[in-house]
């Protein structure tokens, strides 16, 4: 854990709001990269999924669970977002719940794109594993939280490839996924 002291406040108004979700501090190169890649993944997403025919709103709910996915995966690796969701007084639970949270992509993943209906194999899979992986990370001594969170990386990168296979048009979804919330997340 970092000092509290080494972490500014965050700033009043919209730019605080922006300070609390990606760490107050953080530099111009820091939020050019976490911009820039959220907008790039969310435009290639976009158009890998109009290539393949998918309807405009299809189309637009890919770009958004790109930016937020690969924006974040990158956000969730620098130093200053690191520094503000480790910091002294974040719980377990708070962390917990912004994993959690995540479940709703996988769900929207499993129900939007990987086709006709449901896929509940999916969802209750790739769910399951990223719960497992989230409290075996929080349950695990410090140094061995990043080659633990890599364990389970690697694992649900095994189920999608060898079992549940690539969604369409979505195939980097699981890879950033866990790069955002076990590696990114809860590594400090």
């Amino acid at each position: 854990m970092v000092s509290s002291s080494a972490i500014p406040a965050p700033r009043p108004g919209l730019l605080g709001s922006w300070d609390r979700f990606v760490g107050p501090g953080m530099p111009w190169d820091e939020n050019l990269l976490v911009i820039g890649s959220g907008i790039v993944g969310g435009i290639m997403s976009a158009w890998v999924l109009a290539m393949q025919g998918a309807n405009i709103w299809l189309v637009a709910l890919g770009a958004v669970i790109a930016l937020d996915v690969i924006g974040g995966a990158v956000c969730n690796v620098t130093e200053t977002t690191k520094r503000w969701y480790h910091r002294p007084g974040v719980t377990i639970a708070e962390q917990a719940s912004f994993i959690s949270l995540h479940l709703l992509h996988i769900a929207i993943v499993a129900w939007a794109f990987r086709g006709e209906g449901f896929d509940t194999l999916y969802a209750l899979t790739l769910s399951a594993c990223l719960l497992v992986a989230m409290a075996t990370v929080l349950a695990t001594p410090k140094r061995l939280k990043l080659p633990v969170a890599v364990t389970f990386y690697l694992i649900a990168i095994g189920m999608v490839l060898c079992w549940l296979g690539a969604t369409p048009g979505l195939e980097w979804f699981v890879p950033a996924l866990f790069v955002k919330l076990l590696i990114g997340h809860l590594v400090p």
